[in-house]
């Protein structure tokens, strides 16, 4: 049997994610989150022993008052961070929580306080958590790096931090969206774009 005759395959969807965003009315652009048929991942899974940990790393690892705290932003910051974990490889996220419990444990295995992360004070385990990060020794710098950056990056995304800071960041997302939907329509770049260096690519 010729491939002429044979049986055809179904037509692969022709709209996908870009041509849907592409196609979206102005109005579904201008938010913060647009509508383009993405899906976000579930947090990441943790027991309750590795929960308890982190929660009190994550509350250590935030600003101290006068900054935004409160158990509803606790628990958006939470929730962010675990989404964000949902995209690591396998092997990176259970090295993640390997992270949580050395960090849990580290006050007594670096002999500074006879209990662990959780059960101490915030203003302590804080202090504790910023010596890791000032040490001279790279292993221990690096320990804290990854829950550094993965909560403060949530913690700075919420709406009530943004508006302790005074900050609004919809204008510069809605001109990137609108940017986004330019260039999937076929438009051209522009150098007050500022698309990094491979504009070359998009022109």
């Amino acid at each position: 049997m010729s491939a002429s005759t044979g049986p055809q395959s179904e037509p692969r969807p022709q709209a996908g994610l870009a041509t849907q965003a592409a196609q979206a009315p102005p109005e579904r652009i201008a938010g913060r989150h647009p509508d383009d048929d993405w899906e976000l991942a579930e947090p990441y899974p943790m027991g309750p022993a590795t929960l308890s940990a982190f929660r009190a790393q994550l509350r250590a690892l935030c600003p101290s008052a006068p900054a935004p705290w409160s158990a509803e932003l606790s628990s958006k910051v939470e929730r962010s961070a675990r989404v964000s974990l949902s995209y690591l490889p396998p092997l990176l996220g259970l090295g993640f929580l390997l992270a949580i419990h050395l960090l849990d444990w580290s006050p007594i295995w670096r002999l500074r306080a006879a209990r662990r992360l959780q059960n101490l004070e915030r203003d302590r385990a804080s202090q504790l958590l910023q010596q890791l990060g000032d040490s001279r020794f790279k292993p221990f710098r690096l320990l804290i790096m990854g829950s550094r950056a993965i909560v403060l990056s949530t913690y700075y995304d919420q709406e009530e931090v943004h508006q302790a800071l005074d900050y609004d960041p919809l204008p510069f997302l809605q001109e990137r969206n609108e940017l986004r939907r330019r260039l999937l329509e076929g438009g051209d770049s522009q150098e007050d774009d500022l698309i990094g260096p491979y504009s070359e690519v998009l022109r």
